[in-house]
């Protein structure tokens, strides 16, 4: 078989086909392949068009596909669709290669500019063509680009062409450094190029392609950005992590780690996981489609399930405790003591997660962010209630879940513990220090042994904390993403204004590729009519071809979502609850904002975006300090993000009376 090549325009337009025609799409390919000559595909080049190696081949009546033919490499598959659009895509696109680069580079047809004589004020500057160029801008694109004035212009001219090239001329209409692509060099397979291998996937072998057709595909899991690739293959001599906003792929990233490591070390027990059940089983689906099984020494499993089961293995059956147990016992301890209920339980809190079960440990350990400032005496007097608790508890036979992770992290340094050769951690920010200390104890010391995925903005469970406290340096060895293909660029925008300035301030350089309708934030007098036009806003969704699954609604409470619930189905929407299954059935999903961390969808609403849900009243009467209080607005900032964040295409916000005072730019 002749090595065959994808590219990423394929992909779209295999992702916008129905689920059948997706197979017969799977079939056609894996049939050409085997006997391109075949009657049935009537093979044909395509004529009067920009390009005279584009051919076309039937896969049905009305489905066909369209391949670049290239003198050296063979077949590659261009782009899928319908009759029509396929035709028109193969019209309105030219396949040539670049000048300067030296390579193959496939983008919407540029039209012939023709502008009135007027003086304009060019959004770019007078970059000679040149270094145009080099930045890897076809030569039929310089001219349309030295008469852009605005940013909206810019995007609209350069959406069609490929995406390394979008983001140079992005950054440099922002004023930010750009790097010049690397061009090939003279004993260089183009195909091998990172430039090529981020936008044409080629397969090798039937064997290679059977097992691609064995799984949908998705342009994730086979197109990766170079600074993604870079995190994925590097052999990293310490602990590293990747960073980014919602929709900048670090969990493809975590995916595509985790399956390098499995190549790399395949004897060895390596562990990917993450902070819940439900993330965990689709890591585990996704490293299935992106491998065909998960090899037998990757272990994929949630922390908290690892850490219960470990302890069952190795230390025994544990009765745990949580605060409404221990928390009498606190209050009893501490008569005499000038805290209230909220600090002494939050104070305890602080000390079990970093584990600071000495009076030598807890006694100089920085409690920056507590807001409350302690004397050496009165941490003395604290810390003499707390060993009465944990005293308590060890008569009993019991730990919190801080105090078993911290058990077994003990365990583990000691030897006692089986290792893992790597441990790849994908939403590592909703981790605290008990289950980061854990991680860090259960990976072998040595290269390639830690990875994280994170991004601190989505923190919605645990307080910011310092990296270098848990031992995990990653100066040098930290990779920040900075390219979002999930979110359109208006919603990136407006998700982005609820965070804290300093944050939203950090998301200028990320960049989003793609365009679409403005955010609706819509304001109601009454929560029954903010319902009635959220039912018209879902009809008007599905109406317009959308499948009931590609749709979330969400709320900020339990409460709230449950009687949503039951008013959308009176209304004839088809509504499933969010839950720890992958694939709950057909409906719109809806459920709390947590419950959809790390999902997405290509319409989101948010259902009572209100004062009083965001921030939560409860929580901030129920905080100890000043500080703690701050530390819960970020996190509720956080939440809203998360919410807002998970929409691909749409996002529609409602509220009564009064909206979150986060919604005020």
């Amino acid at each position: 078989m002749p090595q065959v090549g994808f590219t990423d325009h394929f992909f779209k337009g295999l992702e916008a086909l129905s689920r059948e025609e997706q197979n017969r799409v799977r079939e056609a390919v894996f049939a050409f392949m085997q006997d391109p000559k075949h009657p049935s595909f009537k093979l044909h080049r395509l004529e009067d068009i920009k390009t005279d190696r584009f051919w076309s081949a039937r896969v049905s009546k009305d489905l066909r596909l369209i391949l670049y033919h290239h003198p050296e490499m063979g077949w590659i598959f261009a782009y899928v669709g319908h009759h029509d659009d396929a035709y028109r895509w193969a019209e309105t696109h030219q396949a040539e290669v670049h000048p300067k680069l030296g390579l193959l580079q496939i983008f919407r047809v540029v039209e012939e500019v023709r502008v009135e004589p007027r003086k304009i004020k060019p959004l770019l500057p007078d970059y000679p063509d040149d270094y145009l160029l080099d930045l890897g801008v076809p030569p039929s694109y310089l001219k349309p680009l030295r008469l852009v004035e605005t940013e909206d212009q810019l995007l609209g001219l350069i959406e069609g062409l490929p995406q390394d090239v979008q983001e140079r001329l992005l950054d440099l209409a922002a004023g930010r450094p750009v790097t010049l692509p690397p061009k090939l060099a003279p004993s260089e397979e183009w195909f091998k190029h990172p430039l090529s291998r981020q936008h044409i996937h080629f397969i090798q072998n039937l064997d290679e392609l059977r097992q691609a057709l064995s799984y949908p595909w998705e342009r994730w899991m086979v197109f990766l950005h170079p600074a993604q690739r870079e995190a994925v293959e590097r052999v990293f001599q310490g602990p590293a992590r990747v960073t980014g906003p919602a929709g900048t792929g670090k969990t493809v990233v975590a995916l595509h780690r985790a399956a390098a490591l499995a190549r790399r070390y395949p004897e060895e027990p390596l562990l990917l996981t993450t902070f819940n059940r439900f993330l965990a089983s689709r890591l585990r689906s996704g490293l299935q489609r992106l491998l065909g099984e998960v090899p037998p020494n990757l272990t994929v499993e949630n922390l908290h399930s690892l850490a219960r089961r470990l302890h069952e293995q190795h230390v025994g059956p544990v009765k745990l405790v949580k605060e409404e147990d221990y928390g009498p016992w606190l209050l009893e301890a501490a008569q005499g003591l000038e805290y209230g209920k909220n600090f002494l339980l939050s104070e305890f809190a602080f000390a079990d997660a970093w584990g600071l079960y000495t009076w030598e440990a807890y006694r100089g350990f920085p409690r920056t962010g507590r807001g409350v400032p302690l004397t050496a005496r009165e941490r003395l007097k604290l810390f003499g209630a707390f060993q009465k608790v944990w005293g308590r508890m060890e008569n009993e036979g019991a730990l919190t879940f801080n105090g078993l992770l911290h058990r077994l992290r003990q365990r583990a340094e000691e030897g006692a513990l089986p290792r893992f050769r790597a441990v790849v951690v994908d939403e590592a920010q909703d981790l605290g220090p008990a289950e980061l200390l854990l991680v860090r104890a259960l990976a072998q010391e040595a290269p390639d042994s830690l990875f994280f995925a994170l991004d601190p903005a989505q923190r919605i469970y645990k307080s910011p904390l310092s990296w270098q406290a848990l031992g995990l340096e990653v100066r040098g060895r930290s990779i920040r993403l900075k390219v979002n293909y999930r979110t359109t660029r208006e919603i990136a925008k407006r998700a982005e204004a609820v965070l804290p300035k300093e944050v939203e301030g950090e998301m200028r350089e990320v960049l989003s590729l793609l365009q679409g309708p403005e955010p609706e934030i819509r304001g109601f007098p009454t929560q029954e009519a903010c319902q009635a036009e959220l039912v018209r806003w879902l009809r008007w969704l599905l109406e317009q071809g959308v499948r009931p699954e590609e749709v979330a609604v969400l709320a900020r409470v339990r409460k709230l979502a449950e009687g949503l619930a039951e008013g959308l189905r009176r209304a004839g929407i088809p509504v499933v609850l969010l839950s720890d299954q992958e694939d709950p059935g057909e409906g719109v999903r809806l459920g709390t904002v947590h419950s959809a961390k790390g999902l997405e969808f290509r319409a989101v609403a948010l259902f009572g975006a209100n004062r009083g849900l965001f921030p939560l009243e409860s929580l901030l009467r129920e905080a100890p300090s000043e500080a703690d209080r701050e530390a819960l607005l970020a996190q509720e900032r956080n939440l809203l993000y998360v919410a807002m964040s998970r929409a691909r295409e749409r996002l529609w916000v409602g509220y009564w009376d009064e909206g979150s005072p986060f919604l005020t730019p």
